[in-house]
């Protein structure tokens, strides 16, 4: 269907490379299928994005810049429906331990 969010069958990526760099390059997101990410941890992880968004904007203001761009953006006039929170390099525990610490995650929601 015409204007709705193309789909990237992770079991064809091999097959047309160029199909994923297109679909980045005009559409700037997409539905990922056929990943095998397990659908409670994919529900797990959207319940935990919602808590982190729940947070009191006093708490999510605690997610400060390491680059900028990287800390707590709130919605604005200009881009009302759009809020994140950065974590600079999940591959850190470090920049993971100050990403939970700054907004006072507790150690069970840390290995949810």
């Amino acid at each position: 269907m015409e204007g709705s969010i193309p789909e990237i069958d992770v079991l064809k990526v091999e097959r047309k490379p160029k199909k994923l760099r297109e679909v980045g390059e005009k559409w700037g997101c997409f539905r990922v299928v056929n990943h095998g990410v397990p659908l409670k941890l994919l529900a797990d992880m959207k319940s935990a994005v919602g808590q982190l968004h729940d947070l009191p904007l006093e708490v999510k203001q605690q997610n400060v810049d390491v680059i900028p761009g990287s800390g707590y953006v709130a919605p604005s006039e200009k881009n009302p429906l759009y809020e994140s929170l950065g974590l600079f390099d999940v591959a850190s525990s470090a920049s993971v331990s100050t990403f939970c610490s700054q907004l006072r995650v507790s150690p069970q929601q840390r290995y949810m």
